[in-house]
């Protein structure tokens, strides 16, 4: 590549000369052939490959640019060493191994495996609920130990203790145990001479913080120093830039706008601020151009991202001449329309649906199903059949269904003994696992061995197991006359799984995720005319179909992925599902979104979007809720008038109303030299609020309501006091919502 290929930006970037540069680059702009460009300028200019370091975000980013470079390197002609790339963890463990020789640390073993860590949580929790005197069952559940892992990584991104990390998160109540397991976990590790992933960055710069004399030893090594995806940079990794890069000029390069990993310690302001404070005199450097996707998308993601504040006043602009199309609409069933109308007139090419969390992912993996579309997982966990929830409600219609009057169940077959260990475990009962797995081997043993085993458990397991043993008997003797949603809903209020998912759940995000499945799965059966029967036969065989389909994934198959796992990857094809308020942006319950959540869903929005080159098809779920705010901040249709005009000197005569007439203005300017064609602002109406038309007292659980939009149902659950009251209903067509009553517009049925 000649120098003639690049942009004058891209140039200006290959061409840096005093003081640290930051390189601010958006989606699709060419960012790795830049910085390729840029090392092997620094090469010509006689820049010793030993005093250049590139640090890439993760291995798969550094082995790509690794080639890309030697490619380059041959082109070029180049007859000298090509400098380190490294990820940020690689220099975390060869400073660990310098600071083990030193002897500022002791030597540990390096354990990848998760299964070694679930270990190491599941002995530190068990120890310390043991000298706190209290039950370890709960801490111990799935969703609470992964949000314990999670806890501890959110730790190592930082230098502060983790007492401190846990103030700062106002930590749920069933969390309070979380900073002292975090400790205890830590003693585990000391004693056993063991490491994680995570250590390699947080121990050595723990003995950097404690000891800033060691910083002499391993800085000064470097001229130039270059970071890649900044945005997405933590604690740690700032502070280890810091130590290593000495007097050497460094140059990052990332986008604000796509910093999505907060979970991760990651946040916009090191890109905005942190970077110029500890490394002053920086010289700025846009990379505005996308050579990914056409006008129509580049208007949409600005139109949608200039409402973040935390953010430069920088435009996303196409290069000609790509061109992408884009689509809005609702429900899975036409997503995957658009999707099989796409793959008929480009069977080659790439496609993926994204959606915020896997829970949103359920009604488009039964819609694929259902149409035998073929589709790929990154893990099986994410399958749909694979979701605890999920199984424990089918595998409760099963045995119903088998063990109805005049059928037996054969508990010598797996599959029986999997369903029981279902039951045991949804919702929970607060058995153990070897309670759960001893009751499931006297399950097979007969009758009456499950009676003895009963008999030797202590009085409050023994009461809940006895009620959901009853229970099973009530559903076999009706199971085969009921339909899907009402034997869901029999069940579910029979055990009260709702109001336990949400007091187990290891925050309000997974209590919120697993109440999600279970009302898709509720909208799901709600759409079924047939018997429970039937429908656990239709449900069993696109099991067996999906199953076969993941474990022979091909290449040519859509893949469906949330938008964290899609990061830095693009696609000919997208689809976004689930656009609506609540879910995208989400929010648990009635909690407001801060400015700064509100912030960063948008940015997730924004990455989600422009992952597409071909096209974008922008879905609202089945739900009757409100359309996500993102939708009408992308304002599809001014995007597409606009990008017609762009490639239609004719296509723009009249005067048109738009959104933002100022940036779409700008966005022209940028572009082209072309007279622009009249726009002026499109105004809206304010909504008028209604009234509050329901007395004191006139609602009671048990009640038939009926709301405007979402029709008839149950009130299930009232919380809190008239007229702020909380109200859990269970529509017919729309599933379990929790409204607020002084504005849900709810009133009773009459005659109900």
């Amino acid at each position: 590549m000649s120098w003639t290929a690049l942009t004058e930006e891209q140039l200006a970037v290959v061409k840096h000369q005093e003081g640290h540069a930051r390189v601010r680059a958006v989606a699709g702009s060419g960012k790795t052939t830049t910085l390729v460009e840029r090392v092997i300028h620094l090469l010509n200019q006689g820049v010793p490959a030993r005093r250049l370091l590139v640090v890439m975000y993760n291995r798969s980013a550094r082995e790509d640019f690794t080639r890309k470079l030697q490619i380059r390197a041959g082109q070029a002609g180049l007859r000298v060493s090509l400098p380190d790339v490294r990820t940020f963890h690689s220099l975390g463990h060869r400073l660990t191994a310098s600071l083990v020789r030193w002897g500022y640390l002791e030597t540990r073993r390096l354990q990848q495996e998760e299964w070694v860590e679930d270990s190491f949580s599941r002995q530190a929790i068990k120890k310390l609920a043991e000298t706190q005197g209290e039950d370890a069952q709960p801490w111990l559940e799935e969703d609470m130990l992964e949000a314990f892992k999670s806890f501890c990584t959110l730790v190592k991104s930082g230098l502060q203790p983790a007492i401190e990390v846990a103030e700062n998160l106002e930590l749920a109540a069933s969390q309070k145990h979380f900073a002292a397991a975090f400790d205890e976990r830590e003693k585990l590790l000391a004693e056993q001479q063991v490491m994680f992933f995570d250590d390699l960055l947080w121990r050595p710069l723990q003995v950097l913080d404690q000891h800033p004399e060691i910083r002499s030893k391993i800085s000064g090594f470097l001229d130039y120093l270059v970071v890649d995806e900044y945005q997405d940079i933590n604690e740690v990794q700032q502070a280890l830039l810091v130590a290593l890069a000495g007097q050497a000029q460094v140059m990052v390069v990332g986008d604000v706008d796509q910093c999505i990993y907060e979970w991760r310690g990651a946040r916009p302001d090191y890109m905005l601020h942190r970077f110029q404070q500890d490394f002053p005199g920086v010289r700025e450097y846009p990379l505005s151009r996308s050579f990914r996707f056409g006008h129509s998308l580049a208007l949409a993601a600005n139109q949608v991202i200039q409402h973040n504040s935390e953010r430069p006043p920088q435009l996303t602009l196409a290069v000609e001449p790509q061109s992408t199309q884009l689509a809005q609409g609702q429900g899975a069933g036409w997503l995957l329309k658009q999707l099989q109308a796409w793959q008929l007139k480009h069977p080659e090419g790439k496609a993926s649906v994204l959606v915020r969390s896997w829970s949103q992912s359920l009604a488009v993996q039964l819609a694929f199903l259902k149409a035998h579309q073929p589709f790929q997982l990154a893990r099986q966990e994410h399958f749909l059949f694979n979701r605890p929830q999920i199984k424990g409600l089918l595998a409760y219609a099963r045995l119903a269904l088998n063990g109805a009057p005049g059928r037996r169940i054969n508990f010598q077959h797996p599959a029986a003994q999997a369903d029981f260990y279902q039951l045991l475990s949804f919702p929970t009962l607060y058995l153990t696992e070897p309670e759960r797995q001893a009751l499931v081997q006297a399950r097979v043993r007969g009758k009456a061995t499950l009676d003895a085993s009963l008999d030797q458990l202590p009085p409050g397991k023994r009461q809940r197991l006895q009620k959901r043993l009853q229970l099973l008997n009530k559903l076999a003797a009706k199971a085969g006359k009921m339909k899907p949603l009402t034997f869901l809903d029999w069940v579910l209020n029979a055990t009260d799984a709702l109001e336990q998912l949400k007091k187990t759940a290891a925050s309000k995000e997974s209590g919120d995720e697993a109440l999600r499945l279970i009302e898709g799965l509720r909208r799901y059966a709600g759409q079924s005319q047939a018997t429970l029967g039937r429908w656990i036969e239709e449900l069993e065989i696109a099991q067996q179909e999906g199953a076969a389909s993941l474990a022979n994934q091909q290449a040519s198959q859509v893949s469906i992925q949330t938008i964290h796992a899609a990061k830095g990857l693009e696609w000919d094809w997208v689809g976004v599902y689930g656009l609506n308020e609540g879910d995208f942006p989400y929010t648990s319950g009635f909690s407001r979104l801060t400015a700064a959540q509100e912030e960063a869903e948008r940015r997730l929005f924004y990455v989600a979007i422009t992952r597409a080159r071909q096209e974008l098809v922008l879905a609202e779920g089945e739900t009757a809720g409100p359309a996500s705010r993102f939708l009408q901040e992308a304002s599809i249709r001014d995007a597409l008038y606009w990008a017609e005009a762009l490639a239609d000197p004719v296509a723009a005569t009249e005067s048109q109303q738009v959104a933002y007439p100022d940036l779409l203005a700008q966005y022209w300017q940028a572009v082209t030299d072309r007279p622009q064609p009249e726009i002026k602002a499109r105004v809206q109406a304010p909504k008028a609020r209604q009234p509050l038309k329901v007395e004191e007292g006139e609602l009671k659980v048990g009640d038939r309501v009926v709301h405007q939009q979402f029709g008839e149902g149950l009130l299930l659950r009232v919380e809190g006091d008239f007229p702020h009251r909380l109200l859990d209903i269970s529509f017919d067509q729309q599933g379990l919502k929790r409204m607020k009553e002084e504005i849900a517009q709810i009133r009773p049925l009459q005659g109900a």
